[in-house]
């Protein structure tokens, strides 16, 4: 009797383990519509619920994967990175690992996180055996850099993806202009304390400049006449304000000339952009 009770027992467990790959697939199958159809929650509770009973499938990555582009649907980015950080880890091959790496280093463009998306990238484009993945690194090492305006690794970086001279001509003007465009701090600042309203001419802020050279000689003028008939305390009064406003007046031209650079920046990363925009991999 014992004997009997034992074998249906091993009957049923080999029954149970040998369906277990076919359930596991359908539940993805499942998740998968769930992910197709919009419904993006319950496709992360269906990869989440495959992920937990289901630790040591092959198909695991392609699990974490599927609940990143459903994590990055909803626009829930660290989500996203934590779950195509986790297929990275669980691919089965080196070519799936950086084909994830390059959709995690993406997403990471997309939540603002470019420095870590470079490393990513850079990782591709090192250690990549795949010369279609490599390239599609140095496009979005490109497109990274550009964020951060950082002109230098935007030339190396799309220099390398372009194989054709043509494009690089089309953007190397414009590199050339971004560094070209950037004014000083240091030397607004100096400016401004030579004659107040120089540095933010120098900035390009013209209204600026003129409204703050003809407030400091309006206090001069003050002061002076104040000296001139001896009024020493209103003479104390209009030098303690002036010279506040001499020493504002020097703060706002670094401020101008930030906004410029900021402002300069943003228009030749987006004619980059408006450049290479056609030819994303």
């Amino acid at each position: 009797m014992h004997v009997k009770l034992c074998f249906i027992i091993v009957i049923a467990l080999i029954m149970v383990f040998s369906a277990a790959p076919v359930l596991s697939d359908e539940a993805l199958k499942v998740a998968d519509g769930l992910l197709e159809q919009g419904h993006y929650d319950q496709a992360i509770t269906e990869y989440k619920r495959f992920v937990f009973f289901n630790p040591e499938d092959e198909q695991i990555s392609y699990a974490f994967y599927k609940m990143g582009l459903a994590y990055r649907a909803g626009r829930n980015w660290q989500p996203a990175i934590d779950a195509f950080k986790s297929s990275v880890r669980t691919a089965n091959h080196a070519e799936t690992a950086d084909e994830r790496r390059l959709v995690l280093a993406t997403t990471l463009i997309a939540s603002g996180n470019y420095s870590l998306a470079r490393l990513e990238l850079l990782r591709v484009m090192e250690f990549s055996e795949e010369a279609s993945l490599r390239a599609k690194a140095r496009y979005f090492d490109g497109i990274a850099s550009l964020y951060m305006f950082d002109w230098d690794a935007v030339e190396r970086a799309f220099g390398g993806f372009y194989s054709e001279s043509s494009e690089v001509r089309q953007i190397n003007p414009v590199l050339l202009e971004a560094r070209q465009s950037h004014r000083s701090v240091g030397l607004a600042r100096f400016l401004s304390t030579l004659l107040p309203g120089l540095g933010q001419v120098y900035a390009g802020d013209w209204r600026d400049g003129l409204n703050a050279l003809a407030i400091n000689a309006l206090g001069i003028g003050l002061l002076a006449n104040a000296i001139y008939h001896k009024d020493y305390t209103d003479a104390a009064l209009i030098s303690s304000i002036s010279m506040r406003y001499y020493m504002g007046n020097r703060y706002r031209a670094g401020v101008d000339v930030r906004k410029h650079n900021e402002s300069a920046d943003r228009e030749n990363a987006m004619k980059i952009l408006n450049l290479v925009a056609q030819d994303e991999p």
